[in-house]
């Protein structure tokens, strides 16, 4: 998360025979950008999750040659002036510099699971390190269910596993069980083997909970204000003038109303609106307080109006 910290102090001017219009330095604007994550809990049946199992010489065998290009295999050699795809193959596989995504039991038949998820629940991207996949179709012998987690280098592997290819760790190259393309919302489930006595790992992914972290990038514009003693003094609320003879106001200053003349009297400021230059029929942003702000003629007033998008 990064935020910058701005001290500066913006300048307003009042705009020439407005009494509550000014215009904004462009100084006093801040746009910060704070990445943000919520926990999303679905399972088969919430909206847009998609279970796909491959079988091999079946209609599903066209999903296995699309994964198979963007993900799998290396593709050709990559031209010098296409730099958007990046060595050492181009396809969408996660290239980090730090750890490795194992990519080498996606075998040369079709015989994997897909899982589906919609960008409406992960946002930019599955936050690594936070996905996990429990199967609510099968159990072992003791009940407990099948349960698959994410190493945060897009691999995926077992917490609970009964058999394990090596005594290697768990998320090692030889005991991962498939793999997650975070910027996708794609999880693969490509290992065959069993997971106990009675389940494979081909039987998982058909009934099953999800649980994983979205990210989203907030982006927060911050309109830093300052009102100077000398500047909004006036309003157009009518509620302050006298009423001339006939009933009729005014909005001449000596009209104003004996008890909003005392020199003990300040404006008490309810909103601020922002509008588009040289438009001031309906603002585009506007922030009313709780209370109302007595202005200080002392000192200054400063307001922060923060929007976030």
């Amino acid at each position: 998360m990064a935020i910058n910290n701005y001290t500066k102090r913006p300048k307003i001017e009042q705009t020439p025979n407005s009494p509550v219009f000014g215009n904004i330095d462009e100084s006093s604007k801040v746009i910060q950008n704070n990445i943000v994550h919520y926990t999303q809990n679905l399972n088969t049946a919430s909206a847009g999750i998609s279970s796909i199992k491959i079988i091999s010489s079946s209609v599903s065998q066209s999903h296995w040659d699309s994964l198979n290009v963007l993900f799998y295999s290396s593709g050709s050699v990559r031209n010098p002036k296409e730099l958007k795809l990046g060595a050492p193959s181009s396809n969408f596989a996660d290239m980090r510099t730090v750890g490795t995504q194992f990519l080498t039991k996606y075998h040369g038949y079709p015989s994997s699971s897909i899982i589906t998820i919609p960008s409406k629940y992960y946002g930019e991207k599955i936050k690594e390190n936070t996905f996990k996949l429990t199967d609510s179709n099968n159990t072992d012998s003791a009940g407990v269910k099948p349960e698959i987690i994410d190493d945060g280098f897009g691999n995926l592997y077992s917490t609970n596993a009964h058999h394990s290819q090596s005594t290697a760790a768990a998320s090692s190259s030889d005991n991962y069980v498939g793999n997650i393309f975070y910027e996708h919302g794609l999880a693969v489930i490509t290992e065959t083997g069993s997971w106990s006595g009675s389940v494979d790992y081909s039987d998982l992914a058909t009934n099953f909970d999800l649980q994983f972290d979205s990210v989203n990038t907030i982006y927060s514009h911050q309109y830093n204000i300052t009102i100077r003693p000398e500047q909004y003094n006036l309003t157009m609320n009518y509620g302050i003038r006298s009423p001339l003879q006939g009933g009729e106001f005014s909005l001449g200053t000596s009209y104003i109303a004996s008890t909003f003349t005392s020199s003990n009297w300040q404006p008490y400021i309810t909103t601020i609106n922002l509008y588009q230059k040289d438009d001031y029929d309906t603002p585009v942003i506007q922030a009313t307080f709780p209370r109302p702000i007595r202005k200080s003629d002392i000192i200054n007033t400063r307001f922060k109006i923060k929007l976030d998008m």
